[in-house]
């Protein structure tokens, strides 16, 4: 899209957003404030606009927005030339300034670190030697009891597309002092404002320090992506933790019998090698086509397959893990291959679209130094792996330990706070030592079949707790904008200026009304 299509299409955006989002500017004079995460994703934008829209009418507030990527994606102060855009952008309503002004918001900051935060920030790094000794201290990192050290370990994960931290390493030194400064500005920003709710993109990372804030406050706190809504609070501090409510929900449901079969039918799509509504991010099955050779070894031994996750994209997203990052994990089973006398494997998702960093070629030196765990092609159908008897799939926390049981396979999770934990269908240990125990004696476990238990999951993750909380049918969207990247481009605005219908955006707004008068944790469609 050249320069001018884009002028005239945000232009229209504008427009449509100054007639129907109306309650930000009525409430622009109030001191109450609802405080927006910024950021240039078109997706967010549309869904931001409804949200603070029904927000700023129930709490009779102002809308102030911030940079979500403070610190991730820029550094802490601004040089001259991107302070001078910043200004520029906000006085001028220029692009993205533009569009948030005509959905309500009244003002866009960048925090300004002055000098109370920045003389608590170094007296509380006077005793970084004492308070951080290893990456677990780090994890558990808190100040006057609000948990921030994992924020802090994610984002420099992110920001440096690395595996894991040199908590020795004045880079990440350097960085954990900016995150002191910018949590003290935060501090001081909640005690000095009338902050009524917050509305984030992220539940992770270093732009969730005001969330972390807010829930100590009792603050309401609303996140969302593109397929989920939340509210955080005391209780659950993160997203994704629907889970926890699986097997109670499912039992008040009626006709079972039936969502169980709705849940077989879309579970074996997703085996026959569809693209499934429910993974809309992926653009490529891991479970494709099978070759017309054998990929595992002939033996005896015990053929254990690894599923990497992206080795920098927020491992502590549900809350701590059994090892405190995935190099952690993966240099564990490195070790214990040595010991053991398995067939070793380890496979990375087909589609690279979910692993933006280093996490392939990491993959592959991994395998060079622990030669005892084969490197598979990442196009190998999980189909054949099952054919050819793979005994046990090993993660810490994916979506595979809800696939390979349908098969009779164990699969073992490296975490407590995984979306299989209530359910038996898949191991969760009891601990890290539990975890190394299981390891080392998987002769001992045997496969007890537990479909119905699985049905019943896949049922409630990916159909009652569907993503469809602001599009019907996120497949659709993404194929009209061709591509999943383009939720945060242009294409968005297009596709939601095409396809706007009043009595749907009146819909939307009561629906969203509902959910921010009630209790709920996760928006449903009731």
């Amino acid at each position: 899209m050249n320069f001018f299509k884009k002028i005239i299409l945000i232009n229209k955006i504008k427009k449509k957003f100054n007639i129907f989002f109306k309650n930000g500017k009525i409430n622009k004079n109030k001191k109450n404030i609802i405080l927006l995460e910024f950021g240039k994703s078109a997706f967010n934008h549309l869904a931001s606009a409804y949200l603070c829209d029904v927000i700023s009418k129930k709490f009779q507030s102002k809308i102030v927005a911030y940079p979500g990527y403070q610190l991730l994606t820029t550094d802490l102060k601004l040089n001259f030339i991107s302070n001078l855009k910043w200004n520029l952008g906000n006085i001028l309503s220029i692009k993205t300034f533009g569009i948030l002004h005509s959905f309500g918001v009244n003002k866009i900051f960048w925090p300004q670190i002055d000098s109370v935060s920045e003389t608590a920030s170094l007296k509380k790094f006077n005793h970084y030697n004492n308070d951080i000794k290893s990456k677990k201290d780090l994890e558990n990192y808190n100040i006057n009891k609000i948990l921030i050290g994992d924020l802090i370990y994610d984002s420099y994960l992110r920001k440096y597309l690395v595996e894991t931290i040199n908590i020795s390493s004045n880079k990440f030194k350097n960085f954990f002092l900016d995150s002191l400064r910018l949590f003290f500005f935060w501090e001081k920003y909640f005690r000095k404002n009338k902050i009524k709710a917050l509305i984030l993109y992220h539940a992770v990372y270093i732009s969730a320090l005001p969330l972390r804030l807010a829930i100590q406050k009792k603050i309401p706190v609303y996140v969302f992506n593109n397929e989920k809504l939340y509210r955080l609070d005391e209780k659950r501090k993160f997203y994704g933790l629907e889970y926890l409510d699986y097997k109670k929900t499912f039992e008040q449901l009626q006709n079972k019998k039936k969502k169980l079969s709705i849940a077989k039918k879309r579970l074996l799509d997703r085996f026959s090698g569809k693209l499934s509504s429910e993974l809309v991010y992926l653009s490529k099955s891991a479970y494709g086509k099978t070759k017309n050779f054998n990929i595992l070894k002939k033996s005896n031994k015990l053929k254990i397959l690894i599923a990497p996750h992206s080795v920098s994209d927020s491992p502590h997203h549900n809350g701590n893990n059994f090892f405190t990052d995935q190099y952690e994990w993966l240099e564990f089973l490195g070790k214990i291959s040595n010991k053991t006398n398995y067939d070793w494997y380890i496979k990375c998702h087909p589609d690279f679209n979910t692993y933006f960093d280093n996490t392939v070629n990491l993959i592959k030196r991994f395998c060079d130094k622990y030669p005892k765990i084969n490197y598979l092609n990442s196009t190998i159908s999980h189909n054949q792996l099952i054919k050819e008897g793979i005994n046990f799939v090993l993660t810490i926390f994916g979506t595979i330990a809800g696939e390979y049981p349908y098969f009779n396979i164990n699969a073992i999770n490296a975490s407590k706070n995984n979306p299989h934990c209530k359910y038996n269908f898949a191991i969760t240990p009891k601990n890290k030592t539990d975890y190394i125990n299981i390891i080392k004696n998987l002769k001992l476990y045997k496969y007890k079949t537990k479909q119905k238990e699985l049905l019943e999951y896949y049922y409630m993750r990916n159909i009652y707790f569907s993503n469809t909380w602001f599009f019907k049918d996120l497949n659709k969207v993404k194929f009209e904008i061709k591509g999943y990247k383009n939720f945060t481009s242009y294409e968005m605005y297009k596709y939601w200026l095409n396809n706007f219908y009043q009595n749907e955006h009146n819909e939307k707004l009561i629906n969203l009304d509902r959910f921010i008068n009630s209790k709920d944790y996760i928006f449903v469609h009731k």
